[in-house]
């Protein structure tokens, strides 16, 4: 049973290089959220979903090599996410 909480993402786990690392966002970061093709901004998606300055201060993105992710609780990039080639599944959960 897959978790539907923005709390929980699921990585095809070959598509990453290792080790993960979270850190902020800063200008200039973009990532393709997941369904969707193109690149997005990571300050335009906080900006489309109404993200207050300490929200955006306070958000974590999961990163693997020099690619992000995950917009921690939020979002997942469309290029890691789980198909019908996948092998191996990696699956985070924030837990409070």
């Amino acid at each position: 049973q897959l978790c539907k909480d923005k709390r929980c993402a699921f990585f095809d786990a070959d598509k990453l290089a290792f080790p993960l690392y979270f850190r902020k966002w800063q200008k200039g970061d973009w990532f393709i959220p997941f369904g969707m093709n193109g690149k997005k901004k990571i300050s335009d998606y906080f900006n489309d979903h109404h993200f207050s300055i300490i929200d955006k201060e306070n958000s974590w993105l999961l990163c693997s090599g020099n690619n992000i992710i995950w917009i921690v609780g939020e979002r997942s990039d469309n290029r890691f996410c789980i198909d019908e080639k996948t092998s191996r599944v990696l699956s985070i959960k924030i837990i409070d």
